[in-house]
């Protein structure tokens, strides 16, 4: 019985055997990776974990391949990989680990044992989740036996994984727990040391480059090296959060940002050197352009094309170009020419640099047995001088920025103390024209001090006129006043000077005649009402002259705060006696709607209750002629109103309104009737300076406003508005 036992277990690791498998140890320190005797199966069945199950016709598989190099896995979206191991007698119970970086989601397996698992495993894109970041899985082995390691792996069509990627799909290296902290703390060190060194350098040079730009726009290489800076600056972070990316969507998008990046900053340090060495685009630089792209889109849709003619003759195609065009420069004499050239020196240095340390590495260093100490060298010396070729020509061209704004500085420089000396010697000049200049200012103050007197009184005059100027800037022109004035007051002067010719010649007649009855008192009548006519005329031309000197006379009145819907109220009621004292005949109706609110107001009393009297007179005056027209049904009515009002940006006004229901003013004059001179009235019944007076009063000497609206045949209101409080 127990022999049927032996050969069952010896008939189900028969497989395992069957595969010559050399087993591990010692372990490096920088580990071992598991990257042969791999097979796989497409499908999912849970017996395919068992270490007993025969794998001898599953397909042979290398892991370190693209996914899109293993068709059969994409096309398939879930699989299992198996894999024996075997360590020697030094690793037995030993504390081992597993350090796995995948592009799926996995169950890893051992001798049939789950012993972690990896995301989400499905043959479902809404189901599986992916697990990109590097996992370490402890385990340990109690023999030297031939054990199995199998892994469950999925990786849906839903996964963006781009076909240029060189990403591995499983890679498996064997640790000592001892040495794993020690290899992942200085991969980390070597992995995020010059990138994010390269992340803050190219980044501080992009601001600095921004901000040579911002105070001086006219360098546009200024802007171009900012933006190629920030571009690497972009290539280097995305490279180094490809391993912070959980799923395979985000590692790959870092991984297309920064491969798409790196390309385009290459491109636009020659664009940068073409701005600074004022070199023309033409159709060299077009040809990179192409080409560069050609070799872009090769790169990431894994095109393979013959010698590599995509990938590596862009970039000298470049190198060749910055070559040529700082020649051309420098045959041009430009002076910004040499540090081009001196970083194209540095940059081939580096190059040459790098291929020989390649060379050597390759035929003197066994990798096999090197120690982590000595693989972390290499690896540091490699991506050293690889960020010092890449840095070498942009940082070159910052320099030489740097360079010509020294230059420019030093010319300033130059410049300043040339023109410090110049002024030296013009203020030698200028102390000695000053001393010729004191004498004569001696002379000249003795003629301004005898001009004084004539330039005072010549101030007077000015402001005088200026003073006409301004009041005239509101006629239409300067004849129209000069006419007014002369109508206005020469009508009633002719009439004077007419009547009075006339009672002396009555008088000489009289005294020629003697003393008779019938002739001496038609004289008498005659003599009598030409002087009636003398008195009438002489007032008028007495009113037409009070009101030119009222309107020319600036109040000098002091503001009080007065009773506004009081002040109306009396005047309005003034103005209707006054009327009805000179012609018996006239008759209107008067209203009032006055405000509560409006109560005391800042204003020169006497001055605004001018305004309330020309402007209730006006309102009588139009009801009045249009009672002449005799309309049907028609009420002359005068309306007096006040109002408070309240604005938030302007503040508190007091609104006073009179409005009446007569004649009203055309149109084609509304805009005149505030000039001087100017009535609607037949000649003889008004001056035309009532409302030009009443305008400056309330404009002028209390800041507020006197608009008119009205319409022919209708009425005429009048609004005043004075600020102040309510």
């Amino acid at each position: 019985m127990k022999y049927r036992s032996l050969f069952f277990l010896l008939f189900c690791t028969a497989p395992l055997w069957g595969q010559t498998i050399s087993p591990l140890g010692p372990i490096p320190e920088n580990g071992s990776i598991l990257a042969k005797h791999w097979k796989w199966q497409s499908g999912d069945n849970p017996a395919w974990a068992s270490p007993t199950f025969n794998d001898q016709k599953w397909q042979p598989i290398d892991l370190t391949n693209s996914i899109h190099e293993l068709p059969d896995l994409q096309k398939n979206r879930i699989g299992w990989f198996r894999r024996p191991v075997r360590i020697n007698a030094s690793l037995v119970n030993k504390p081992l680990c597993f350090f796995i970086r995948q592009t799926g989601a996995s169950v890893i397996f051992l001798d049939g044992k789950p012993l972690d698992t990896l995301g989400t495993v499905s043959p479902s894109s809404a189901d599986e989740i992916t697990y990109t970041r590097p996992k370490i899985i402890a385990f340990s082995l109690p023999d030297t036996n031939l054990h199995s390691i199998a892994v469950r792996f999925s990786l849906t069509k839903n996964n963006f994984y781009y076909p240029g990627s060189g990403r591995d799909i499983f890679n498996l290296k064997v640790f000592t727990l001892n040495d794993i902290g020690t290899s992942i703390q200085k991969a980390a060190r070597r992995n995020s040391g010059i990138p994010f060194f390269s992340i803050g350098l190219f980044l501080v040079f992009s601001i600095l480059h921004f901000a040579f730009y911002i105070t001086n726009r006219s360098t546009k290489v200024s802007l171009w090296l900012g933006v190629t800076m920030l571009i690497f600056a972009i290539a280097f972070f995305s490279q180094s959060q490809e391993d912070y990316q959980q799923h395979v969507t985000g590692q790959q998008i870092n991984e297309l940002i920064t491969l798409i990046t790196f390309y385009l900053g290459v491109l636009l340090i020659n664009v940068s050197l073409y701005h600074y060495l004022k070199q023309p685009f033409k159709y060299f630089f077009f040809v990179q352009v192409v080409w560069m792209a050609a070799g872009l889109v090769c790169s990431i849709m894994a095109v393979e094309e013959p010698y590599g003619l995509a990938t590596w003759p862009p970039f000298l195609l470049i190198f060749s170009d910055f070559i040529r065009v700082s020649i051309l420069a420098e045959r041009r004499k430009d002076v910004n020419a040499k540090v081009p050239i001196y970083s194209l020196v540095v940059a081939a240095i580096l190059l040459v640099a790098i291929l020989a340390f390649i060379f050597f590495i390759s035929f003197s260093v066994n990798y096999k047995n090197a120690g982590l100490e000595n693989a972390e060298l290499i690896v540091t010396i490699s991506q050293l001088l690889v960020f010092l070729l890449l840095f070498s020509i942009p940082v070159g061209l910052s320099f030489s920025i740097v360079l010509e704004y020294s230059r420019t500085q030093q010319s300033l420089r130059a410049k300043i103390r040339q023109i410090e000396s110049l002024s030296a010697k013009n203020l030698a000049q200028e102390q000695e024209k000053q001393q010729i200049l004191a004498a004569q200012n001696e002379t000249l103050e003795r003629q301004v001090a005898e001009r004084t007197a004539e330039l005072k009184e010549s101030i007077e005059h000015l402001k005088t006129t200026q003073a006409q100027l301004i009041q005239s800037e509101k006629l239409a022109s300067l004849g129209e006043l000069t006419a007014g004035i002369a109508h206005e007051i020469q009508n009633p002067l002719n009439f004077v000077n007419n009547f009075s010719e006339v009672s002396v010649e009555l008088l000489e007649e009289l005294k020629e005649e003697g003393p008779t009855g019938e002739l001496g008192a038609e004289l008498l009548a005659d003599i009598e009402q030409n002087l009636q006519k003398i008195n009438q005329h002489g007032k008028r031309a007495s009113s037409i002259v009070k009101g030119m000197l009222e309107h020319s006379r600036a109040s000098s009145g002091k503001k009080e705060p007065t009773d506004i819907n009081t002040l109306a109220d009396e005047y309005l009621r003034l103005a209707y006696h006054g009327l009805r004292a000179k012609d018996k005949s006239f008759n209107a109706d008067f209203k009032t709607d006055f405000d509560e609110n409006v109560s005391n107001v800042d204003i020169v009393s006497q001055d605004i209750s001018r305004v309330l009297l020309n402007l209730i007179n006006n309102a009588f005056y139009a009801v009045q002629q249009k009672t002449l027209l005799h309309p049907p049904g028609y009420k002359p009515v005068v309306t007096v109103s006040t109002r408070h009002i309240t604005d938030p940006k302007t503040g508190s006004w007091a609104e006073i309104r009179v409005q009446d229901n007569g004649t009203g003013i055309p149109e084609e004059v509304q805009d005149k009737i505030f000039q001087p001179f100017f009535t609607t009235k037949p000649t003889g019944q008004g001056t035309g300076l009532g409302l030009s007076l009443a305008y400056d009063i309330v404009t002028k000497g209390h800041g507020g406003t006197l608009e008119v609206q009205s319409q022919e045949g209708e009425g005429t209101e009048f609004i005043v508005k004075l600020p102040g409080r309510a």
